[in-house]
């Protein structure tokens, strides 16, 4: 699951702590969504995909950022792709 990586490489980049903070600040949901989609297998919200694709091009936007700007580029391109295949 794309979301998956999502957490892999905000967890290695020391931007989110653990998969509630995950689920909060990044996907927008309770702490416990990130746990639930993994657990069950469901798809991700379309509202969570947008969420999450808007702050990572934020965090690719950024000047400033310590990040691989081409690496959380790349994964916000990726989840905005998924959301609008959802809309068609």
């Amino acid at each position: 699951m794309i979301l998956d990586e999502v957490y892999a490489f905000l967890k290695n980049a020391g931007i989110t702590r653990n998969h509630a903070t995950f689920s909060t600040d990044f996907l927008g949901y309770s702490p416990r969504y990130y746990d639930y989609l993994r657990c069950s297998g469901a798809r991700p919200s379309l509202r969570c995909l947008l969420k999450l694709a808007m702050c990572l091009q934020d965090m690719a936007d950024e000047a400033a950022s310590d990040l691989d700007n081409t690496e959380v580029g790349k994964l916000a391109k990726r989840i905005m792709t998924r959301a609008l295949i959802r809309c068609r």
